[in-house]
């Protein structure tokens, strides 16, 4: 049999990352996500699918491939599925985003999971504070310079520069070809040059087929391609000309913004406050000795939110945030020194605002991407209203995870396959106009196999 590649997911859709590879018996999922408008029409913040369906209301809308051989008989309950012994030797992983990972849980426990070494700290973190999609597999570490294989394909991780640490793209060779995957990757961050090594190493593998995320390849991509260095700078002269709080929502497993306020903090003499979550994500990368992360304690506080009592009480919290405790500052002491803090704040946790009685005048960034969808613009329209009612200024500062279009055209010509199909991206056909095509474009189409082989 010929070695394919099947996408289930990431087609005309930006993230849902499911892409199935057989080569003479073997069969591998590269990742295995969640898309970030998946069932949007029929499921919202109010209406989920059911937990007691097992897998069942996602198979409903075609939001998951009812594959034999894949899913945990938990998974199958409640469903016309039948349970059988996994047919599926391993995930392989590209990082811990959730549209990369977010349907793992689905799987037959039996079924290993390959990911680099610090997407397995990071694992670790949310395994221990809310769960983790990996929870229940068999995990197997990965580096740059690593080979594996899985039957008869031999995996080659190569590192890229991503808006998370640990992210690889992949060359695999089959019997029947080599295939190169990019996973999410960028140039613009503070490690664009591991992408760098990535494309040489990919071409140096000679590829058939390259399969690229494109999330940003569209007619007039909105975002600006801010480098972080450029956010660390924008951040710096904001906190410096403010006098009161600054607070800031961001995704918080991005590295690299955490070390970017923090460093904002220490020219400006603030105080970095962070979330327990990103607390624990902290103390866990302390591990990756080739990851520089602030410490708990020693560089950031933490954020104690009031739970239960209210008394922030030992008892009130988890066993995993209860270290946290005795080392963490209330809203109290955050009211009390607000020229001195920058605040971690999720969207979700704003009420928080309420007990700490910001005074008017201070700097509120939203360090995250632009509302994307409906959902999103009423999130955001939320946020500026609680950003009016506290008087503070809002300031949109953010770069991005992803390569603008530019970038992507340069990363194809430069690993130079002979066919390239482009997923993660709502306008794939777009690759059509890239100037200096040399190589075939197969657009994917859900659930039909597409040859590794030239």
């Amino acid at each position: 049999m010929l070695p394919k590649v099947t996408c289930y997911g990431g087609v005309g859709e930006i993230g849902g990352n499911k892409f199935l590879l057989e080569d003479e018996g073997a069969r591998v999922l590269l990742d295995f996500g969640a898309g970030f408008a998946d069932g949007a029409d029929y499921f919202d913040s109010t209406i989920s699918p059911r937990g007691v369906n097992g897998a069942g209301d996602l198979f409903e809308f075609g939001l998951l491939p009812e594959m034999k051989g894949l899913y945990s008989e938990k998974a199958l309950q409640n469903t016309e599925v039948k349970y059988a012994e996994p047919e599926v030797d391993a995930v392989i992983l590209s990082h811990y985003h959730w549209d990369h990972t977010g349907r793992i849980g689905y799987t037959d426990p039996k079924i290993p999971v390959y990911c680099g070494e610090t997407t397995t700290l990071i694992h670790d973190a949310y395994s221990e504070s809310s769960g983790s999609p990996l929870d229940g597999h068999a995990i197997r570490k990965f580096r740059t310079g690593d080979r594996f294989r899985v039957g008869s394909m031999e995996f080659v991780p190569i590192h890229v520069d991503h808006s998370i640490p640990g992210a690889y793209g992949f060359v695999i060779h089959t019997k029947g070809g080599t295939l190169a995957y990019t996973g999410d990757f960028r140039f613009h961050g503070p490690a664009g040059s591991m992408t760098r090594d990535f494309v040489e190493g990919a071409r140096s593998e000679k590829p058939s087929l390259l399969l690229t995320e494109g999330t940003r390849v569209s007619e007039k991509d909105q975002k600006t391609n801010m480098s972080e260095k450029a956010v660390l700078d924008e951040a710096t002269r904001m906190v410096e000309g403010t006098k009161a709080l600054v607070f800031s929502t961001f995704r918080g497993n991005d590295v690299d913004r955490i070390n970017t306020f923090y460093h904002a903090c220490e020219v400006s003499g603030r105080r970095l406050v962070v979330s327990m979550k990103i607390a624990i994500l902290l103390e866990r990368l302390k591990a990756d000795k080739s990851l520089r992360v602030p410490r708990v304690g020693r560089d950031v506080d933490v954020y104690l939110r009031r739970k239960k009592t209210g008394r922030l009480d030992d008892s009130d919290y988890y066993a995993w945030e209860r270290p946290f405790v005795g080392r963490g500052v209330d809203a109290e002491q955050v009211r009390k020194k607000q020229g001195e803090v920058f605040l971690h704040l999720e969207a979700r946790n704003f009420p928080e605002l309420i007990d700490i009685r910001p005074e008017k005048g201070g700097t509120y960034i939203h360090a995250a991407t632009e509302a994307y969808n409906e959902e999103g613009e009423k999130e955001e329209s939320i946020i500026r209203n609680w950003i009016e009612h506290v008087g503070f200024r809002y300031s949109q500062l953010h770069a991005s995870g992803h390569a603008p279009r530019k970038e992507v055209e340069e990363l194809v010509d430069g690993i130079s396959a002979k066919k390239v199909v482009p997923v993660h991206t709502e306008h794939p056909a777009l690759f059509r106009e890239f100037k200096s095509r040399k190589w075939d474009l197969e657009l994917p189409v859900k659930g039909k196999p597409i040859s590794v082989s030239a």
